[in-house]
């Protein structure tokens, strides 16, 4: 399970790779994801490297920082899918795209990629909440299920925005503009009043 007070760039990467379903991904190392990302053409067709692209951007778009485009997670999401997943994880991710594409269709007439940011934006909320509810897990008990982390009633289109989300934050853009380094233990003070606000370091109820 991950230790949700000390993700570093080598577990997210990790995770990545199990996100990808790469298991022990043979040749894989940063370097080798960014040279392969840096090929001029990429391995999925125009329409679904368009598509993940218009995903990508609408849930890291460019605010006052970098976006995902920004970040080239269109084109690290294309390597990662063409050099290191499995092909039971390439099917699942592709099937996630599609069916956003065909949402699209049904709702707009038109591709994902093709609608306005405000458009994509309205589509994508609502499929993104109910895509995420949590369903009850599958028998194991608390413990096992907490190690395996929520189910989702999409399970594809989850593993599709965890992995856009993981290329953002291990890229150079993520981690120089969106990450900030928080000095530790700071500041020493030896007497902290205790109000009605005060909470615990993580948050209450964490565990």
């Amino acid at each position: 399970m991950n230790d949700l007070l000390s993700l570093d760039r080598r577990s997210l990467i990790q995770q990545m790779l199990a996100l990808a379903g790469a298991g022990a991904a043979v040749g894989f190392s940063p370097a080798a994801l960014a040279k392969a990302a840096a090929r001029a053409k990429p391995y999925l067709s125009p329409t679904h490297f368009a598509l993940v692209t218009a995903v990508a951007d609408t849930i890291i778009p460019r605010t006052d920082t970098p976006g995902a485009i920004d970040a080239g997670v269109p084109a690290t999401f294309d390597a990662l899918i063409a050099n290191w997943a499995s092909p039971d994880r390439r099917q699942q991710l592709s099937q996630a795209l599609s069916e956003i594409d065909a949402l699209a269709h049904e709702k707009k007439g038109m591709g994902f990629a093709q609608l306005s940011a405000t458009e994509r934006l309205a589509l994508l909320t609502p499929y993104d909440v109910e895509a995420l509810q949590v369903v009850p897990s599958p028998a194991g008990g608390r413990g096992l299920s907490m190690m395996r982390g929520p189910t989702f009633a999409n399970p594809g289109y989850g593993k599709l925005k965890e992995l856009i989300v993981i290329l953002y934050y291990i890229s150079e853009t993520g981690l120089t503009h969106e990450l900030t380094y928080d000095h530790t233990p700071g500041e020493w003070l030896p007497s902290i009043p205790v109000t009605p606000d005060t909470r615990p370091t993580g948050g209450a109820g964490l565990f």
